[in-house]
């Protein structure tokens, strides 16, 4: 029964992203996007509702990531003007700072032997050399400021984000570390198509595979913030018999 439970998550996700496909190609017969925008709308509050029904309860970080990633998606969906796409991005970038909030956390706990400290800086140091030179060339293409900052801030997050992610795989190379580094893949890709889509060309290809990433991202956030509960609750529990213990063995004399 247990298993058959853990089963219908992944079962009610892989239809979602089978919906994101199938809308992908709608989209290229019929120049319409609708089904694609009502998927995206359902990912969070479907992934919430399958969280609540085995917890209840969420550390409030993460319950605010998820709230900020669904507004961003509401006001991404329902763009009718700049000031919603500028809300829509102002949302996305606070669930990323919120996401390396999270890492720096994880970051205090790790020790580096000097070999992988040196290759973390070398990546680092390169990886900021080519954001900085993709901003260059893409810089004439913004003709508001608040754009540019918000695009600039957008991409130093994720290069954080990921470095930091990547520092604490190699730290150690627990699940929970593994499901961080691969969702925050699928957020670096899913930007950086979405980059493509809005500053070179348009391809709804493009645009499908930018929600299924983001998609598979937040389902990765799901599992990590349900195991994050799960290990709590574990470390918890012998500390908890052993104060029953103690409790008891005073009561007794």
């Amino acid at each position: 029964m247990n298993q058959r439970r853990k089963l219908i998550p992944n079962g009610i996700f892989f239809i979602l992203l089978s919906l994101v496909m199938i809308s992908g190609f709608f989209t290229s017969i019929e120049t319409t996007d609708i089904i694609t925008k009502v998927t995206k709308l359902l990912i969070i509050p479907f992934l919430l509702i399958l969280y609540f029904s085995h917890k209840n309860y969420m550390a409030n970080v993460f319950f605010t990531i998820f709230l900020l990633a669904f507004l961003g998606d509401i006001f991404s969906v329902f763009n009718f003007n700049s000031l919603v796409d500028k809300l829509s991005k102002a949302m996305c970038l606070g669930s990323y700072l919120l996401l390396v909030f999270v890492l720096i956390g994880k970051l205090k706990r790790v020790k580096f032997e000097g070999l992988v400290s040196w290759y973390l800086i070398v990546v680092f140091v390169v990886n900021t050399y080519f954001m900085y030179l993709f901003f260059d060339v893409v810089e004439s293409n913004f003709s508001d400021s608040v754009n540019l900052v918000l695009y600039v801030s957008r991409g130093i997050t994720i290069l954080v984000m990921g470095f930091l992610a990547f520092a604490v795989y190699l730290s150690k190379e627990t699940t929970q570390s593994i499901l961080f580094l691969t969702m925050t893949i699928c957020f670096v890709f899913s930007d950086v198509l979405i980059y493509i889509i809005e500053l070179y060309v348009y391809f709804w290809l493009f645009e499908s595979f930018v929600v299924a990433l983001h998609a598979i991202g937040l389902f990765l956030l799901y599992n990590y913030v349900l195991n994050h509960h799960n290990i709590i609750k574990i470390h918890k529990k012998p500390s908890e018999d052993i104060s029953t213990i103690s409790t008891n063995k005073h009561i007794t004399a």
